[in-house]
């Protein structure tokens, strides 16, 4: 009994965090795939965690001071933010090249990035946190803090339904760098993406559906991740995948 009250106290937070992660996610990467700008969220991710890396590397205050906390977020935020209005500016400019260019823009963040850290004697793990994630060390006071952003955001997201076109990439671009804060890069983009072509097919309730496939594989991934001794992030990556491929085919066939 004792050993599962250390469970359940060891992944709770992460899981809280991952539920608020699938709420918001959802409903903009079902956005992110009718617009066809796959690449959008890996891109605004790369460019938060530029942010992000940018302010570790040239901060001239203690790293473990809240102002460090807080800087590098906001640092995060500022990036994704000028990513998101460049983007928003040349969606309707570039055309069938808008795809070519988010990917252009992704891998000329990532570069930048590992050019940051390239004489760090860190930067190898600042880049693996940055990209994997560290959702298992996800406190319930950093929960307490974006919660009601992400609760904001889909609350505008379901009553302003009519400005969608227009909300979509200040949205995107305020959730991102909190997400990329607690769960990395590729658990973001997974956590955009899989829900949403799992329920592509289907014709009702996608958004209800999508949620309860990304909490399910959290929960799944988080369990796999204790049981296995995996990394989390990944983990829940895996189980998202296998979900969403599942339920995906299982539409397709019908």
């Amino acid at each position: 009994m004792e050993n599962l009250i250390n469970i359940i106290s060891l992944l709770a937070p992460a899981f809280i965090a991952g539920a608020f992660i699938s709420l918001v996610h959802v409903p903009l990467g079902q956005e992110v795939l009718k617009r066809n700008i796959i690449f959008l969220d890996l891109a605004v991710a790369q460019f938060a965690a530029l942010g992000m890396i940018a302010f570790q590397t040239f901060m001239i205050v203690d790293e473990y001071s809240p102002v460090a906390a807080y800087g590098r977020l906001g640092a995060g935020l500022i990036a994704a933010i000028i990513c998101a209005i460049i983007f928003h500016f040349l969606e309707k400019k570039s055309g069938q090249y808008q795809e070519a260019l988010i990917g252009c823009a992704f891998v000329l963040a990532a570069s930048m990035g590992l050019l940051l850290v390239a004489n760090s004697p860190h930067g190898g793990e600042e880049i693996k946190d940055i990209l994997e994630g560290q959702i298992l060390w996800a406190s319930w006071s950093h929960i307490l803090f974006v919660a009601p952003i992400f609760i904001a955001v889909f609350t505008a997201w379901m009553v302003f339904k009519n400005k969608r076109s227009f909300l979509f990439y200040p949205l995107f671009a305020i959730t991102i760098p909190f997400s990329v804060s607690m769960i990395g890069v590729y658990l973001v983009f997974a956590s955009l993406v899989f829900p949403a072509l799992a329920v592509a097919k289907i014709q009702n309730y996608k958004m209800s559906a999508g949620i309860l496939i990304s909490i399910v594989s959290y929960f799944l991934g988080l369990v796999a991740s204790y049981l296995f001794d995996w990394p989390a992030g990944p983990s829940i990556v895996l189980l998202l995948s296998i979900m969403s491929a599942v339920l995906f085919f299982a539409n397709t066939k019908k």
